[in-house]
């Protein structure tokens, strides 16, 4: 039994590492047929693999499994069997058997007509006639288990052959680990299924002939028929696409033909476009797209201009306020392109008071005249002489309006 566990456990590492394959579209399938339960010998679970008495076929419908992809190589599964069957290693016969699993598929060649996997499951079994027996192990050593309800491990293969797109024969096997205190590999099967499947949608089917490569991309009525011109193919294929292009090239959810930004991740909401800082501002519209901001500040955050000062009595502007100067106009003009301003001018309470006015009004102004020159609209600024402010003093300051 160590070579069937350490089986399990490489169908782990098959399946982990497929998990970062890329999308497919979402396709659901039912599987319905027979099964036939092998409880080989306790020796070994492939001695005697075909013989009769290890194996009990259930006939008609006992199997059913319902599985859906949610990737292209990756397909979650539910198996459902039961019926009444022989158990030759414990000497019972005609007892109830039932099985329920969950589990993954990992498909090797999807949408192929011959359509190989791998599975694994995690599920439930019950078997009612364990209770009051005993399993002879050796002349002196006996296996014996109060239960009938188990949780079972299993794994294994399958193939599905598909003879049009949607319908096809199945072909299954798996073995099961029953988990039950001390009993190694005592309460442990084999179970195979075969019956039909069924598929729900319209997947393509890949053939391997030497047409392949005038054919990709066809419906699966053009695969399966041998009547249709190559050239008429060509055709259509040509107009799909032209005319129905169902490329998602960033996998955001938004098809390249409505995608605003279709090499960059983005949200429906803003036409597959991103909003990095997350102001609710699609980032080709934001000026500081990476910083949190508001839209009426272009998606920046709220600006604070440093204050303008002057000396004592004067109006005129210093160099290093002259180079403030430039910087300020440079974010009215391409940070804040639609917002408008208050020039504030203040004085100190030296002096009188309506001289203090006219000088607070110059200052405005000399600031005024530096942003104009500079290329801001003057139609966005209102100037405002505001005279004695003892908190504030000698200076100029600009705000933003509030819309």
């Amino acid at each position: 039994m160590k070579n069937v566990n350490f089986f399990i456990i490489v169908l782990f590492t098959f399946f982990s590492s497929v998990f970062s394959q890329e999308d497919s579209k979402e396709k659901w399938l039912i599987r319905i047929g027979a099964h036939d339960i092998n409880y080989y010998p306790k020796t070994s679970p492939f001695k005697g693999f075909f013989l009769k008495k290890n194996n009990s076929f259930i006939p008609a419908i006992s199997s059913i499994e319902l599985e859906h992809h949610i990737k292209k190589h990756i397909g979650l599964y539910l198996d459902a069997s039961l019926g009444m069957i022989d158990n030759p290693r414990w000497q019972i016969e005609n007892n109830f058997f039932m099985k329920l699993s969950p589990g993954v598929s990992l498909y090797i060649l999807p949408y192929n007509k011959f359509d190989p996997y791998l599975r694994l499951g995690l599920g439930y079994h019950k078997f009612n006639n364990y209770l009051n027996r005993e399993l002879r192990i050796s002349e002196t050593k006996y296996f014996k288990t109060n239960k009938k309800n188990f949780l079972l491990l299993d794994s294994g293969i399958g193939l599905n052959l598909w003879l049009v797109s949607n319908f096809g024969f199945n072909i299954q096997s798996t073995y099961n680990h029953v988990f039950a205190k001390q009993s190694e590999d005592y309460l442990n099967f084999w179970k195979h299924n075969v019956g039909l499947v069924f598929r729900f949608g319209s997947p393509q089917i890949h053939h391997d002939d030497k047409h392949d490569h005038k054919t990709i991309g066809k419906t699966d009525q053009d695969n399966f028929s041998s009547v249709v011109p190559v050239k008429e193919k060509e055709e259509e294929q040509e107009k799909k696409i032209c005319c129905n292009n169902q490329e998602d090239s960033d996998n955001d959810g938004v098809l390249d033909q409505e995608d605003f930004c279709p090499n960059q991740f983005g949200l429906k909401k803003f036409q597959g476009c991103p909003d990095t800082d997350l102001d609710n501002i699609p980032d080709h519209e934001d000026k500081c797209p990476n910083q949190f901001g508001k839209k009426e500040n272009q998606g920046c955050p709220n600006v604070v201009f440093s204050p303008i000062l002057f000396s004592s009595g004067k109006f005129s502007l210093s160099p290093y306020f002259l180079t403030m100067i430039n910087e300020i106009a440079e974010i009215m003009i391409n940070t804040l392109p639609n917002s408008k301003f208050y020039i504030n001018g203040y004085t100190d309470s030296n002096g009188k008071s309506y001289l203090n006015k006219i000088l607070s009004v110059k200052r405005a102004y000399s600031v005024f005249k530096a942003l104009v020159s500079k290329g801001v609209d003057a139609s966005r600024i209102e100037v405002r002489g505001l005279g004695i402010e003892k908190k504030k003093g000698r200076r100029v300051e600009i705000i933003i309006k509030k819309s």
